[in-house]
């Protein structure tokens, strides 16, 4: 029997054609991803790729899932990245899967293992600002908790349960022992950016169908909000 959060995944498949203004916030960052892409010759990984089109802008990139589905390359687990792949990856990309992650230390030592030297880790992530907690904590649908003391936390169902607080936890409250862990990653990237662009187009929640007004928005917000009201972080590690 298919889990809740396969469900979801599922029933997003195409999002970015019925809810267009969504879709170009996604290939934004796709696009922002591909940049920061290393060019290390190997294997470019996406995990828990959901409803991803990321292929369509990057066709290097296979798409993976903790299931099967007809939106993914092949099944795995982010756990068992290091074992399957090592040294075999060149960049390894998650868009709002880190802190969905239940043990990160765990997570990580795998990925630093599949790794070749100079891959990246890219991610997405919620950020942690005035304007980001005010939304989470009282808007979105999932724990925001900053007061969180282990970076592990308690998870049954990986797709559902997290804490978006948990890259700010780990690459800004708790850097000096991420670095101390990890002195093989360098955090090479941290950007804000998104402070109302995301909200404005429903998200996967409500189709708001602003369309391609939204590439207006972003031009404004981009120029003038990002910086310090952005939603959501890009977050480049690099394995030295």
């Amino acid at each position: 029997m298919a889990t809740k959060g396969e469900d979801i995944t599922k029933d997003r498949i195409g999002f970015e054609k019925s809810n267009k203004a969504l879709g170009y916030i996604y290939e934004e960052w796709y696009e922002l991803i591909s940049n920061f892409i290393s060019e290390k010759e190997g294997i470019n990984i996406e995990l828990g790729c959901g409803a991803s089109f990321i292929d369509q802008i990057n066709k290097s990139i296979k798409k993976t899932d903790v299931f099967l589905n007809s939106n993914t390359d092949f099944k795995l687990d982010a756990m068992d990245i290091g074992q399957k792949f090592e040294n075999k990856i060149s960049n390894i990309i998650l868009v709002n899967v880190f802190h969905h992650i239940s043990d990160p230390v765990l997570f990580l030592k795998a990925a630093e293992k599949s790794l070749l030297p100079g891959g990246r880790i890219i991610m997405i992530e919620p950020s942690n600002n005035y304007w980001s907690r005010l939304v989470y904590k009282f808007v979105g649908h999932e724990p925001f908790d900053t007061a969180q003391s282990e970076w592990k936390f308690e998870s049954k169902d990986p797709l559902l349960d997290s804490n978006q607080a948990l890259s700010w936890i780990i690459f800004v409250r708790d850097y000096e022992k991420f670095k101390n862990l990890f002195p093989m990653f360098s955090l090479i990237q941290k950007r804000n950016m998104m402070p109302f662009s995301y909200l404005l187009s429903g998200g996967h929640s409500f189709n708001t169908r602003l369309g391609r007004f939204i590439r207006l928005i972003r031009k404004i917000e981009r120029f003038f909000f990002d910086k310090s009201l952005g939603m959501f972080n890009l977050i480049c590690l690099e394995k030295i």
